[in-house]
């Protein structure tokens, strides 16, 4: 699709004679038009050099053009389109421009072009000669197809794990796709070669254009709903190459709905190798052609000749080895002794059984002798334990212990009356009656209480004189105690060391010894 200007004929009057786009010296179409009322014809020639020359006057020599670029291919020139919302205009862009420019043209980019507009006669296009390339960026279509690609990401309908596998060998493919379009014979063609016993169902569809999307949608909906009457297995949908506006009804997301819900597995193949969708990409396959699409569903019918080949003459030497193997074995038995005479094979058995029998007698006679022995052990461990032999080791002990104890009190009383007499002993040689007969006095004061010094009798104080043979009661005259010589303390005489025996620890000698 080109973008054309009309025609303006007024525009022609004042122009000049230009013979480089097919013109060869004709007269000009102003004296062509213009004739006694009546226009004569003019050659196509004369024709395209009017556009050039409208062209020529009515647009200035360099233009700035601002849109998206479209179709692009690349062989030595770039060739592509420039299109906004209302049209679409043709575009090249010389190699050696291409080469000064920092800017490389690529799909889907907006940008501001600078050229000059040219008429091609010999193909009767009007194009855009550039000379500069300058990014805007990105186009409206693509900027939609990105955000889609994210939305989607996002929600996990690219994701591996919600893929289902495609069938094996399944027994029949629709296609939905444009009954007229040439990728519809290439999936057919592909199927009749590799696997003609598929059967296929052409769904037809718009695959460009607004009714597009609704149609691919409606027929991926119909064909689950009714896949177990139809016997679907799996489903293509494909169409060719073109740019991004024509296979932009399969970016729409009633499509990526419609393949996501779907419950048989879908293999997508839009375009060429370089075009992505994003039916593609929620498909449960992506194929780059048609053709691979179709070779994705079908498996290879040599490829399974060839495999059942094999299987077949593996089975057949499986079959001979094991044939061979069983006859050999029965060529063993025939030959076998037992075979020949029977009888020899009961007497090895009997000779077996014999020797097993005599082990196990043996084993039985060992095991009733280990438990008879047990069975004494432990008739042995009851006596010990009966009632009245424990009764009897108890009161034998009792016995023992009371013996013991007898004669354990008999040595303490013993040795209790010993120290006792030995006490008594010790107390009536230190008794007052026995130090009184010695020729000691003990006087006692008023009080009945014996007096240690003569401070404590003072004169005219009544005191009694106990003697050995009785008692003398007196008064005190006097005391002058201390100018008589008598009455003095001995020197202290020196503290004995303790000697070994029974005498106490605090025994010191006195006058009673």
């Amino acid at each position: 699709m080109t973008g054309r200007l009309p025609f303006d004929p007024k525009k022609m009057k004042g122009a000049k004679t230009d013979q480089r786009v097919g013109d060869g010296g004709d007269t000009p179409p102003s004296s062509v038009l213009r004739d006694s009322g009546k226009p004569n014809p003019m050659t196509v020639s004369q024709l395209a050099s009017g556009i050039d020359r409208a062209i020529r006057s009515g647009l200035p020599s360099t233009v700035l053009v601002e849109g998206e670029i479209s179709s692009l291919s690349h062989r030595t020139h770039y060739y592509f389109s420039l299109k906004d919302e209302h049209a679409v205009v043709g575009a090249v862009f010389f190699a050696s421009a291409a080469a000064r420019s920092n800017t490389k043209p690529e799909h889907g980019q907006r940008v501001i072009a600078k050229g000059r507009v040219e008429f091609y006669a010999p193909s009767g296009r009007v194009s855009l000669i550039v000379t500069s390339l300058r990014p805007v960026g990105e186009g409206v279509l693509e900027q939609r197809y990105k955000q889609l690609v994210e939305q989607l990401r996002a929600r996990g309908w690219f994701d591996p794990e919600s893929k289902r596998p495609l069938p094996s060998f399944p027994r029949k493919v629709a296609i939905v796709t444009s009954k007229d379009g040439a990728a519809v014979q290439d999936v057919i063609d592909t199927f009749a070669r590799r696997c003609p016993s598929i059967e296929l169902l052409v769904v037809d569809a718009r695959v460009q254009g607004e009714q597009a999307k609704g149609q691919v949608s409606r027929a991926i909906r119909s064909l689950n709903a009714n896949r177990e009457q139809l016997g679907l297995d799996a489903i293509i949908v494909t169409r060719g190459g073109g740019s991004l506006e024509d296979l932009w009804a399969f970016n729409e997301p009633e499509v990526a709905q419609a393949i996501h819900d779907s419950t048989l597995p879908i293999v997508a193949a839009i375009g060429h190798e370089t075009d992505t969708t994003i039916a593609e990409l929620v498909a449960d396959e992506r194929a780059a052609t048609p053709t691979q699409a179709a070779m994705g569903l079908s498996p290879d019918r040599a490829a399974l000749i060839e495999q059942l080949t094999s299987l077949h003459n593996r089975l057949r030497r499986a079959v001979a080895h094991r044939v061979r193997y069983e006859q050999q074995r029965l060529h063993q038995i025939q030959s076998s002794r037992s075979m020949r005479d029977p009888r020899e094979v009961i007497a090895v058995h009997r000779q077996r059984m014999r020797a097993i029998h005599d082990r196990a007698f043996s084993g039985l006679r060992h095991h009733i002798a280990r438990e008879r022995s047990s069975l004494d052990r432990l008739a042995i461990r009851l006596t010990r334990v009966q009632p009245a032999a424990v009764h009897a080791r108890r009161q034998e002990r009792i016995d023992q212990l009371a013996a013991r104890l007898e004669r354990v009190m008999k040595r303490a009383i013993a040795q209790r009356r010993e120290d006792l007499e030995h006490t008594a002993r010790q107390l009536h040689a230190i008794g007052p009656a026995q130090v009184l007969s010695r020729g000691f006095t003990l006087t006692l004061g008023p009080d009945g209480k014996a007096l240690r010094s003569v401070e404590q009798a003072s004169p005219g104080t009544q005191i009694e004189t106990v003697l050995r043979d009785g008692r003398i009661q007196s008064r005190v005259e006097s005391d002058s105690g201390d100018n008589d010589p008598r009455l003095r303390a001995p020197k202290p005489v020196p503290r004995r060391t303790k000697r070994s025996g029974n005498r106490d620890d605090d025994q010191s000698p006195s006058l009673f010894e």
